[in-house]
């Protein structure tokens, strides 16, 4: 496989490399959904940049949000931050991007990898946005 996934207290890491496919990133996912710790994550950080090649047509972007889309209904307010080394993979998560940013899911790109675990990890952040988002999510608040 062409990526390693690690694990924190709140939230999946998986760093790419080589060339990537659309049916890998899915495997990806499936082990994340399979696993009991994605029901209490906050965030995915995907680090691309090691990957020479990414191959995510329209068609498994718009599939790969839906089953995000899904999930956000009993895992809100996920955040999916993407860390690439330039512009290089902009159209390749461009429809990603605009479907699952119509959830309560909310993804980013960032070419910093600090900036991009600081807003995974909502550091920096007012608590009471977030509790006030959660309850418009139809999440608890808590």
């Amino acid at each position: 496989m062409p990526y390693e996934t690690t694990w924190s207290d709140r939230g999946v890491h998986w760093r790419y490399y080589g060339d990537v496919t659309a049916a890998e990133t899915r495997l990806a996912d499936a082990e994340f959904y399979g696993d009991a710790r994605a029901d209490r994550s906050i965030f995915q950080l995907i680090d691309l940049r090691d990957v020479t090649r990414l191959d995510f047509p329209e068609h498994d972007q718009e599939l790969t949000a839906a089953i995000d889309g899904a999930a956000s209904i009993s895992t809100p307010l996920v955040r999916v931050a993407f860390i690439v080394p330039d512009d290089r993979f902009d159209e390749a998560l461009k429809i990603y991007l605009e479907l699952i940013n119509r959830t309560s899911w909310s993804a980013r790109i960032f070419t910093d990898p600090q900036t991009a675990e600081d807003w995974c990890e909502r550091r920096g952040e007012n608590p009471i946005s977030e509790s006030r988002r959660r309850f418009v999510a139809g999440g608890s608040g808590a």
